[in-house]
């Protein structure tokens, strides 16, 4: 049986799901992360047709990415929509792409002013998301900045009211991030672009075949030197009051799977022990392209988190 068939979605979703988006969404506000810098995120709320809706997907894509283009998120996105959930989309300056590399965008991408800004947008949802039935999906940097985000708020003792967190990915490795580094700047090379602040403009080949042309988001160096000394604060992490999920792709070498189960051992240690859990996707690598090739499939992870939620 085709994989797409099985958990009801059209082998053709993908030229579908402007039409969709379009049907549903309800609204789109800016959102702003309140700090000096004070970058701003789209927040986008979509409304299956459905009288009576399971719940809230809430969607953070990762590093030079959005829901938009993002092939994980536009699957998502879908399906949900289709099979009775609410959408919320979190789409920040990481996936908000321009003509031209820029410095000057660079250096307000930082990392702190992410996690300010996904701080702000969740706090911002919260009286337009059903409550106690919500399910928040990050990947990769969107899921390190969603494990950062939450754990300010518990810092700071006040009610995190998400049910269930999905965590695709999360803390991609340093090695990853230098390798990544190497790629851009002799990309730079090769096009003749110069470089003296050897910012890293990043492009990604969905926006550019919807736009047909090359568009770059820029961060500094920095941004991955901020994101890996950030500090895995479990203790934290146990007062979310949450279901959290840690998902590894068993062929991930940006995440490894090694490195993630070895986080989820120390979050076990916490009281909350019973909330958490740790998944393996065989074959899956970093992006989670091929989502239907094993039988835990990210829809199948989806259906879980809900029949937790009852």
């Amino acid at each position: 049986m085709d994989r797409y068939k099985q958990f009801g979605i059209p082998n053709n979703f993908d030229e579908l799901l402007p039409d969709l988006k379009s049907k549903t969404l309800k609204w789109e506000t800016v959102c702003y992360s309140g700090t000096k810098i004070n970058q701003s995120a789209k927040i986008s709320y979509y409304a299956t047709i459905s009288t009576n809706p399971y719940g809230d997907i809430i969607l953070s894509p990762g590093l030079g990415t959005n829901t938009d283009i993002d092939p994980l998120m536009k699957m998502l996105t879908f399906w949900a929509l289709t099979h009775r959930h609410n959408v919320i989309t979190i789409n920040t300056f990481l996936g908000d792409f321009i003509d031209q590399p820029s410095f000057e965008q660079a250096q307000i991408n930082t990392y702190p002013e992410f996690v300010s800004l996904l701080e702000s947008s969740i706090k911002f949802i919260e009286p337009y998301s059903v409550a106690s039935k919500n399910i928040l999906i990050g990947h990769s940097a969107g899921a390190t900045g969603i494990i950062d985000a939450l754990n300010n708020i518990a810092k700071k003792e006040e009610k995190i009211n998400i049910n269930s967190v999905m965590l695709f990915a999360p803390w991609a490795s340093e090695e990853w991030h230098e390798t990544f580094k190497g790629l851009v700047y002799t990309r730079c090379e090769s096009n003749n672009f110069e470089n003296p602040n050897k910012i890293l403009p990043i492009m990604n080949i969905f926006d550019a075949d919807l736009t047909k042309k090359a568009r770059y988001m820029s961060i500094m160096p920095k941004f991955f030197n901020e994101m890996d000394n950030s500090p895995f604060r479990p203790n934290l992490m146990n007062k979310w009051n949450s279901y959290i999920t840690i998902i590894a792709g068993e062929k991930d070498k940006k995440a490894p799977k090694e490195v993630l189960e070895q986080r989820f051992q120390e979050l076990e240690k916490q009281p909350n022990r019973n909330l958490f859990k740790f998944i393996v996707l065989p074959n899956a690598k970093h992006s989670f392209l091929h989502i239907y090739e094993n039988n835990q499939s990210v829809i199948s992870l989806i259906k879980s988190q809900r029949k937790r939620l009852r």
